[in-house]
């Protein structure tokens, strides 16, 4: 509830037929479209005064782009991103080999701005400047800064990986710091495919967004613990220190004047239910894994996808959705949470032996070392699960 001396000021809005979003990042504006191309009652509540500005890049794997395309927004997207073919893996200075890959990257803002023309085609809505402050899960009632009140019919919290909502279904301990940080930056150069360069105790990734820019990320393992906020900057000199041990060719391109962001990669504890009465997680309010193969932003399509389109097949029927969600929501939202610890673990090793071994099986066994990748994860079929489910 909110404090006592706001709550005379309450002012109480009825949705009580509208299923509530809370967050309007890549989950709830996918769900969004979903439930309003339905005719679902649906309202978004936003924090930020606009839809994020969010620059950094993100790579969608064969399973998020299906959901592109069932949005209809892939063509949206495309447009202004890249298609890489190729992704190359360096060892050292030396390439190991180059696996034939069809994704798309691009910038976070590209996707929020296809997903939010999508949905306002649609005529949805969004209430934006809306800080929630509790969400009452009994009563269905959500209270936010400066007194504002909405009666709702279920709360569909989207609202990121310091989740406010999650607090309800977690003892939430804090965070334990995963022993790496990460730099990123948005780079004017042309590049075609994806490029990747291993250890030890750190590995680049470079890929295209677009015809002329490019997303650098390092990843580095150190005892520094840095802030956990994808917006705190960082310097050139800060970066190079971090880097110290790393091929400069490999990130040539960054100067003095680059604006360079860096944040720390935190673990929490999986929880085994995403659903709480009148509650549901979606996005990385429901997994919040590491960010080492790539699947964030797929996995929050893929739960915008079941949650709405189950709804939708139950005939709204909550409980139902709920159930069904859970169930065909956690097993594959561990797989993947450990397949990115590992892949964290496999990019940052230092003894030359485990080192000679991994690099000898990606290179001579490739289709061996992408196979679970490809049929754990890409391969993923949502409407084949939710037509499956009993």
């Amino acid at each position: 509830m909110p404090p006592f001396f706001m709550r005379h000021n309450k002012q109480m809005n009825n949705y009580h037929n509208h299923i509530a979003i809370i967050g309007a990042g890549i989950s709830g504006l996918a769900l969004a479209c979903i439930l309003k191309k339905a005719q679902i009652p649906v309202v978004v509540f936003e924090k930020s005064k606009e839809v994020s500005d969010y620059g950094a890049g993100i790579s969608l794997s064969p399973n998020g782009i299906s959901v592109l395309k069932k949005l209809d927004i892939f063509d949206d997207v495309i447009s202004v991103s890249a298609n890489p073919q190729k992704a190359s893996f360096f060892s050292g200075n030396k390439k190991i080999n180059t696996f034939d890959v069809d994704i798309v990257t691009t910038s976070r803002q590209v996707l929020y701005k296809s997903l939010y023309k999508k949905y306002n085609s649609l005529d949805g809505q969004i209430l934006f400047d809306h800080h929630l402050l509790d969400a009452d899960i009994d009563e269905c009632e959500l209270n936010f800064l400066g007194g504002k009140s909405y009666k709702v019919k279920h709360i569909a919290a989207c609202d990121g990986i310091k989740s406010m909502c999650r607090k309800k279904l977690d003892t939430q301990k804090e965070p334990i710091y995963s022993g790496y940080s990460v730099w990123r930056a948005i780079v004017e150069k042309k590049q075609k495919n994806t490029q990747t360069f291993l250890g030890p105790d750190h590995h680049i990734v470079t890929y295209p967004i677009s015809d002329s820019k490019i997303s650098f990320v390092a990843a580095i393992k150190t005892p520094k613990q840095y802030k956990e906020s994808w917006k705190s900057s960082g310097t050139y000199d800060e970066l190079k220190n971090d880097l110290i041990f790393s091929n400069k060719d490999f990130y040539s391109f960054i100067n003095k004047q680059t604006p360079l962001f860096k944040w720390g990669v935190y673990v929490r504890p999986h929880i085994e239910k995403i659903k709480y009465k009148n509650l549901t997680l979606l996005g990385d309010a429901a997994h919040p894994i590491v960010p080492f193969i790539g699947q964030g932003g797929c996995l929050a399509l893929e739960d915008a996808y079941i949650f709405g389109n189950l709804l939708i097949k139950y005939g709204s029927d909550i409980n139902k959705t709920q159930n069904a969600y859970e169930a065909l929501r956690i097993k594959r939202i561990k797989t993947i949470a450990n397949m990115s610890l590992r892949q964290g673990h496999l990019n940052h090793i230092s003894n030359p032996i485990i080192v000679f071994l991994r690099n000898f099986v990606m290179k001579y066994f490739h289709s061996l070392a992408m196979r679970p990748i490809r049929e754990k994860i890409w391969n993923y079929n949502p409407e084949e699960e939710i037509r499956n489910f009993k």
